[in-house]
């Protein structure tokens, strides 16, 4: 622990030297002073090698294992997610429940007892989503869980830049002194921040950027394993100040920082976006294989973790200089962990790539969990409820998620109706949703956090996906043989006809927007959720086609917006669906 500290004081040091308006060309530089700052840490062992990647191994030479295990996505599900999020697919193509923190816990414990050195990381995305022991308590029992963990370090994902750099900080370090000026959640214990550092290669250094570190080492025993981590740059992300350079060019410098140290066993973490839509944890999925991220990493990188990749992967995949490397890439929501164990030379810190192998572990239920998460997810959740039951809107009536014949839920419309109605400033023109996300009716009366994360529980991202009238109707007949008993629900300004008399793949035989029959050359902007618009999900066609780009918000936010603005809420009407048979 006090290895950290002095690392992350040294960061601070080498990051505000001179105060603001520095630039990307000024990474090099930090990375310099950061490197001469952290040999009062961790003394070289072996005079560096910048100009040698790939070095012949005799099999005489003594080797050292350890194990990197990876963890992606985590979103703040410290209870396991219902639906699709706790769910993962085994190689025989069964679906069975995975995932959540103590389950999660008691995994690592065990994959930790089989090696005799580990380093636990995390891809990015750890902070989030819309459970109210999570959500209402500021992100700090995840970083509390991740402490107990054990994490040796968190990469930057989207979900953090989102938050923005001043709450980034206040995980970091919350600002507290006394006992109880640090206990902000009881019955939670004192939260002193993050005994972890967050990693961010390519995060432009100013005093407005998020507190990260652009590597980190690890040393075990004779040997040394540097960690370098990059986010891919998103402009569908909301303006932040945190701004990020060229990962690839990062990971460049980064590296040449590593080796100037004498570190040769490199590990990066890759927060990417959604590329593939593989759910079986051994599989290797070539749209994962064949991102530029991938293909023109550093061939100096030994192993590649790669977060929010759109599900679980096992990869091995040449670099640069046709040299095997591990790409892999961890299930989100805490439903895998992937295990990497590299085989060390002791003698030139290189690995032996041959010798290294991956899998990737499934979280099952099926272990006991670890009663020490299940003691903070119950803390949590207490210290949680005030604000969860705190009145936000009302309701006049029940408002039902059943079907009619037509394959039409009013409450499914409600939600179509509020995601738009969240999104209309920011070009979207009509929405559709899945009435299988709802899981209970939205009762009459009072509503509260609780009540609303308990009728749409998933907090997926709301995607804005710009097609053409050609494309959005394929979408709809995509949609209309899987979703529900007909098809998506829709906002208010939509109406479409399924025929079931037609092929599948064909049923939807009109689709109107503002009361006018789609053009098919003409683009059209429409909202749908993470589950649609993602290829995790049957390859949909949102996600496949189109420009897509983040809402910034998720189908909760967007729900509990119109429970405040539009209420009290009543039943809207239905006859958006019409369904010949």
């Amino acid at each position: 622990m006090q290895q950290r500290s002095v690392r992350r004081e040294a960061y601070s040091a080498a990051l505000h030297p001179s105060g603001p308006g520095r630039t990307a060309p000024a990474v090099t530089a930090v990375l310099a002073a950061v490197a001469v700052l952290l040999t009062l840490v961790s003394a070289p062992v072996a005079a560096a090698r910048t100009s040698e990647t790939s070095r012949p191994w005799s099999p005489a030479a003594e080797t050292r294992s350890v194990r990197i295990l990876g963890i992606g996505e985590f979103s703040g599900a410290l209870s396991r997610p219902v639906g699709f999020q706790g769910e993962l697919r085994d190689g025989s193509g069964n679906v069975r429940p995975a995932g959540g923190g103590p389950h999660l816990a008691a995994t690592i414990d065990k994959l930790r007892a089989q090696a005799e050195n580990t380093i636990l990381l995390a891809t990015g995305d750890s902070i989030g989503g819309t459970a109210p022991e999570a959500a209402l308590l500021g992100d700090r029992p995840t970083i509390e869980f991740f402490n107990r963990l054990g994490v040796d370090g968190a990469g930057v994902g989207r979900r953090e830049l989102e938050k923005g750099a001043e709450h980034v900080r206040s995980l970091v370090k919350p600002g507290c002194v006394t006992e109880e000026d640090c206990r902000v959640d009881p019955p939670l214990p004192p939260f002193r921040g993050a005994a972890f550092p967050f990693l961010a290669s390519n995060v432009i250094p100013s005093y407005e950027a998020a507190p990260t570190f652009p590597f980190t080492i690890h040393r075990i025993g004779d040997v040394r394993v540097g960690v370098v981590a990059v986010t891919e740059p998103s402009e569908s992300l909301p303006e932040t100040t945190t701004r990020l350079a060229d990962p690839l060019r990062a990971i460049d410098e980064t590296v040449e920082s590593l080796q100037f140290l004498g570190v040769e066993t490199i590990v990066a973490l890759v927060h990417s976006q959604t590329v593939h839509g593989n759910l079986d944890p051994g599989a290797c999925p070539e749209a994962l294989t064949d991102l530029e991220l991938v293909e023109d990493l550093n061939p100096a990188v030994d192993a590649l973790i790669v977060g929010a990749s759109g599900g679980p992967a096992t990869c091995r995949a040449l670099d640069a200089e046709n040299d095997e490397r591990i790409v892999v890439a961890p299930a989100s929501h805490g439903r895998s962990v992937t295990v990497v164990d590299l085989a060390i030379d002791t003698s030139t810190g290189d690995v032996v790539r041959p010798q290294t192998s991956a899998f990737n572990q499934t979280v099952n239920l099926d272990i006991e969990p670890d009663q020490g998460t299940e003691e903070l997810v119950r803390q949590a959740r207490a210290a949680a409820a005030p604000d969860a039951r705190e009145v936000i809107g009302t309701a006049d009536e029940t408002i039902d998620r059943a079907m009619n014949a037509d394959g039409e839920a009013p409450l499914a419309n409600l939600i179509a109706d509020a995601q738009l109605s969240a999104t209309r400033g920011r070009g979207a023109q009509l929405a559709v949703s899945n009435p299988d996300s709802l899981r209970v009716n939205l009762p009459r009366g009072p509503l509260d956090y609780a009540t609303l994360h308990t009728v749409q529980p998933y907090g997926d991202r709301l995607y804005l996906v710009t097609v053409t009238g050609e494309e959005l109707h394929a979408a709809f007949d995509h949609f209309a043989d899987d979703i529900g008993r007909n098809g998506p629900a829709v906002s208010s300004n939509v109406r479409y006809t399924v025929d079931l008399t037609r092929p599948e793949g064909s049923r939807v035989t009109e689709i109107e927007v503002d009361g006018e029959a789609i053009d098919p050359r003409r683009e059209y902007t429409v909202v749908a959720n993470e589950f649609l618009s993602s290829p995790e999900w049957d390859g949909s066609v949102l996600a496949e086609r189109g420009d897509r780009r983040e809402a910034g918000l998720t189908d909760l936010d967007a729900l509990i917006r119109y429970v405040t603005d539009e209420g009290p809420l009543r039943t809207p009407g239905t006859g958006r669906v019409r369904v010949i048979d």
